[in-house]
């Protein structure tokens, strides 16, 4: 986001936090839709709580982009490991045998 003002910047990142906090409190509340009915043990686990731990981790991630008005390693951090997360989910949900 070069050449952004950082209030601009904090507003972006601000706002794409905000939207990933409400797609967690809505997962973690109502759900994500997602049913596996043979998960069972870590497979349940990962099924029924990886989806909002992926968004949990992006609003953190955004959060902290927002608070230092740029990208930074810990908010990248954050961001590739809720990939990774996101990858583990989808394997419960679909590989996982």
């Amino acid at each position: 986001m070069s050449g952004d003002s950082p209030t601009r910047t904090r507003a972006l990142f601000g706002g794409a936090a905000l939207i990933s906090l409400v797609v967690t409190v809505v997962f973690a509340t109502v759900g994500d839709g997602v049913a596996v009915a043979e998960a069972t043990g870590l497979r349940a686990v990962v099924v029924e709580a990886g989806h909002t731990l992926v968004w949990a981790l992006l609003a953190a991630a955004f959060a902290i982009a927002a608070a230092r008005a740029r990208w930074s390693r810990l908010s990248n951090a954050i961001a590739i490991t809720a990939g990774v997360v996101y990858l583990l989910f989808l394997m419960a949900v679909f590989l996982w045998p």
